[in-house]
């Protein structure tokens, strides 16, 4: 048995890969993962072989990084953002029965890449919420979002937009603005990648036409505001230990 690496490789710059990533990588005999992040560790795998696929092509994916493993090889699976957050992690582990050999890698998620380019709006309790209904069935995150709401949280949306599915974010954030008021909303497309688009903006100015899968919305609380151009979420020192 060979030794599988389950790797998150961040928003996409090298400088923002774990250094434990990092060597996983470059220890590997094979590299796999989705195209697009096989195209951002271009530089990274060299002559390395490698087996990529597309969207809906994940067991494939996995099935084939744990083979070459068990044949003898070291396997790195990149994951964008981080490895177990809507990525592979779990699969690896339904898929496999022996998991002495496994090791998983954290990395940098899109909403905490994300709040970095946008100030600081996740500095209370936070959601995580994909908007992708390939896994999850909308009526299931149309529940999700009244909890939000109960819970007056900060909201990082991954998935908001695709081709297929242009309306659910906008049902969200209808819900949120209804329930919680025209909340600040920050947006970032292609985050620490080339084309980098950051915008903040409120509910009732939302521009829809920017978002597609490569943006991640996160929306404020009730206590969320905007100082110097910069989301702030603040955590409570100054109101509770503040002269």
């Amino acid at each position: 048995m060979g030794k599988l690496f389950v790797v998150g490789i961040g928003p996409g710059k090298h400088d923002l890969i774990t250094k434990r990533g990092l060597d996983a990588i470059l220890s590997s005999d094979l590299i796999c993962g989705y195209n697009k992040y096989i195209d951002l560790i271009d530089s990274l795998i060299g002559n390395k072989p490698t087996f990529s696929n597309g969207m809906k092509g994940e067991i494939e994916r996995v099935k084939f990084a744990l083979n070459k493993a068990k044949s003898g090889k070291t396997v790195s699976l990149v994951c964008g953002g981080d490895s177990s957050l809507y990525a592979l992690a779990s699969l690896v582990f339904e898929l496999c029965e022996d998991f002495e050999n496994i090791e998983i890698i954290p990395g940098i998620t899109a909403a905490l890449s994300v709040s970095a380019r946008l100030g600081a709006p996740i500095c209370e309790d936070l959601v995580i919420l994909s908007l992708s209904d390939l896994l999850t069935p909308f009526e299931i995150i149309k529940k999700r979002v009244d909890a939000i709401n109960i819970g007056d949280f900060v909201t990082a949306i991954y998935n908001p937009k695709s081709k297929k599915r242009d309306k659910y974010l906008k049902v969200v954030l209808e819900s949120f603005y209804q329930q919680r008021g025209n909340l600040i909303c920050g947006i970032v497309k292609n985050c620490e990648r080339d084309n980098e688009i950051v915008k903040i903006t409120k509910i009732t100015d939302f521009d829809y036409d920017i978002v597609d899968m490569s943006t991640v919305v996160i929306v404020g609380n009730t206590k969320t505001y905007l100082k110097n151009g910069k989301m702030i979420t603040p955590r409570g020192y100054l109101r509770k230990y503040g002269s």
